[in-house]
């Protein structure tokens, strides 16, 4: 192997991108990467096509909106790439509505395709399994009840781990015991979630400033948004309050892992938080079309990961019109008045550790890759 393709479209994927890309460097110093994806990738790739994340593509409006900006992008910069170079295999990271493009032009060409990060076809759209089937070359899972369903349609998979347990520290901080809240607001990894939920965040946590002095809030960014974007949101929110306002952009987690409280829009994140132990209440707001097409569609009763894992409400989810301030607050205080339940979400959401395999995840991966194709 000394060419590849990688193709992904959001935050978390680009950053899961580069760390597998990094893996495949130690299997293959020589190896040639073609990337499209965000500023993570752009980092560790030859020749970088397009940076698909700062589309911000989600949901359901968004893609029909940028429908034939993706076609172009298709058809006249990555077939060609594949056209011209001699690629040796096509890498896939979740993005379904673009990638499965990829991967029917990179199967008609005979080039080998892997799918790292599933798509979620377990909560929608199951039919897009035998798609996945026909084009795929073998399914990397990051859930154990992914190779399941994946097996039981006779689909080529193997589950390597979920990345996390990488990046994530090996074991939970202890909670800090310094006589005050650490709260987190977390509104997403994609702009037009940050836009949606930073307002949201700001008046909810001036609510529970009133009512709990002793909190402390930081609010947390990520590195493929501008800090204009965070600035003109703050600016609007009103800063009177927002004195005491931290705000951090951070890849090791030590300030993330040391809150007592996170308020989360539904996405990665959660996750991380529950690894982590941190109680949290989940929040998603998104446009009138998504949300209706969502629910017309979406077949899992939770929308956040640590509650779909458990196949129970561990932690609370408020969405579109249930996510406002008041009702936020009233999950916030439902846990922070209550020590002992506040305790027992953290050490339930820490047992999920033990369903997501041991770390290595990223070097698993890229060994099947090497292995499959060299």
């Amino acid at each position: 192997m000394s060419r590849i393709l990688i193709s992904t479209g959001d935050y978390s994927a680009d950053l899961h991108g580069q760390f597998l890309i990094q893996e495949l460097k130690k299997c293959d110093p020589s190896l040639f990467v073609i990337a499209l994806g965000g500023i993570k990738l752009k980092s560790v790739s030859n020749l970088f096509l397009k940076d698909l994340v700062e589309l911000d593509v989600s949901g359901f409006s968004q893609p029909l909106k940028q429908f034939f900006n993706l076609k172009n992008i298709l058809q006249k910069i990555v077939f060609p790439q594949i056209d011209k170079n001699k690629i040796d295999a096509v890498i896939l990271i979740d993005y379904y509505g673009f990638n499965i493009h990829v991967a029917e032009k990179a199967t008609k060409e005979n080039i080998p395709v892997f799918y790292f990060v599933s798509p979620q076809v377990w909560a929608s759209r199951k039919w897009r399994i035998q798609k996945l089937k026909k084009n795929v070359t073998k399914m990397l899972v990051i859930f154990p009840f992914e190779e399941e369903l994946y097996k039981k349609n006779n689909v080529p998979v193997e589950f390597v781990g979920h990345p996390l347990i990488d990046l994530l520290p090996q074991e939970p901080n202890a909670l800090k015991i310094d006589g005050k809240i650490h709260l987190g607001l977390l509104p997403g990894s994609r702009e037009r979630e940050i836009v949606r939920h930073i307002p949201l965040l700001i008046e909810t946590y001036k609510k529970l400033k009133s009512k709990y002095p002793q909190i402390e809030a930081t609010l947390f960014e990520v590195d493929s948004i501008p800090n204009q974007v965070y600035e003109n949101l703050i600016q609007k929110a009103g800063k009177e309050g927002l004195q005491e306002l931290n705000r951090v952009r951070e890849t090791d987690y030590k300030i993330r892992s040391s809150l007592t409280l996170a308020l989360t829009a539904s996405g990665t994140a959660t996750l991380e938080n529950a690894l982590l132990g941190i109680p949290m209440v989940v929040l998603y707001q998104t446009s009138i079309l998504t949300y209706w097409i969502a629910k017309k569609i979406i077949q899992v009763p939770f929308i956040s990961m640590p509650n779909i894992l458990m196949k129970k409400m561990v932690v609370p989810e408020l969405i579109q019109n249930s996510a406002n301030p008041e009702a936020i607050v009233q999950a916030a205080e439902n846990l922070l008045a209550n020590p002992k339940i506040l305790a027992a979400t953290r050490k339930e959401l820490i047992q999920l550790r033990l369903s997501l395999g041991p770390p290595g995840a990223y070097k698993r991966a890229a060994q099947i890759i090497y292995k499959a194709t060299s």
